[in-house]
């Protein structure tokens, strides 16, 4: 627990410091290497081959780098028509093959579409850089409250084949934390604030969302038989044990923000 107090204590800073203080580009590449990394993780995980590994990381190149230009649907039909190309060479087990592209396509779509969501909050949405502030500090209080409150009143499981030691307590209390981080990060915004009760339901979206993403992880970590997606963050794990919840969140709150945002 020291370990992982001590390195968000220094990771904090960083990340508040990309979202604010990042201009677009700079902003899109740390956003690229995060996504690259975290996909690299789960096709490590899910042990597919190489060469579908590689081309997967240029789909995901060339999907995260149409984003600020909007042609992603067309990136993404060329990525996936290479994908499929490639599932057609040199096919000897044609299950473990169909299985390999399934997972990857799955990480690709999961990992890639969420933080291309992060950049297109960043770069289009007014204010972008304080909703991105307000989805990190719902998320991050919400993980608080919920271990708290599950350690001290949490007696019913919430999904004990995925995550002995999530329970409901815990989840409602999690909840409870998004909501307070989300209204908590109302005096970042510069000049006309959102709504309390817009804000009041971003925070609450990313708390549940949010939530469903932990679990997420944890049903492909429970297949695979692993614990942790990596050892790169000390304390914390991999880059997907860190974004996970992001992972669900981002994309539904930067929908609910498209559609009340005036720009």
């Amino acid at each position: 627990m020291r370990t992982r107090i001590l390195t968000a204590l220094a990771g904090i800073p960083l990340v508040l410091a990309a979202v604010f203080l990042a201009g677009p580009q700079l902003f899109g590449a740390i956003v690229l290497a995060v996504a690259l990394a975290a996909l690299l993780e789960y096709l490590a995980l899910c042990r597919i081959e190489r060469p579908l590994a590689a081309l997967l990381l240029l789909c995901a190149v060339l999907v995260l780098a149409a984003v600020p230009a909007g042609r992603v649907p067309a990136a993404a039909a060329a990525a996936f028509c290479a994908a499929a190309l490639f599932s057609l060479r040199g096919v000897v087990d044609p299950a473990r093959r169909f299985q390999g592209l399934a997972e990857g396509v799955l990480g690709l779509a999961y990992i890639a579409y969420a933080m291309g969501c992060l950049w297109l909050l960043h770069a289009r949405i007014a204010d972008g850089a304080a909703w991105i502030f307000l989805i990190l500090a719902a998320t991050w209080a919400g993980d608080s409250a919920a271990y708290f409150v599950g350690s001290r009143y949490g007696r019913r499981k919430l999904a004990p084949a995925l995550s002995p030691n999530k329970t409901l307590a815990g989840a409602a209390g999690g909840l409870a934390g998004s909501l307070a981080g989300g209204l908590a990060a109302l005096p970042v915004f510069v000049g006309v604030a959102p709504p309390a009760p817009v804000v009041a339901a971003v925070a609450l979206a990313v708390g549940v969302a949010g939530q469903l993403g932990d679990l997420f992880e944890s049903l492909w970590k429970r297949a695979k038989g692993v614990k942790d997606s990596g050892r790169l963050i000390p304390g914390h794990g991999g880059i997907l044990d860190r974004i996970d919840s992001l992972l669900l969140a981002v994309p539904v709150a930067y929908h609910l923000v498209r559609a009340w945002s005036p720009g």
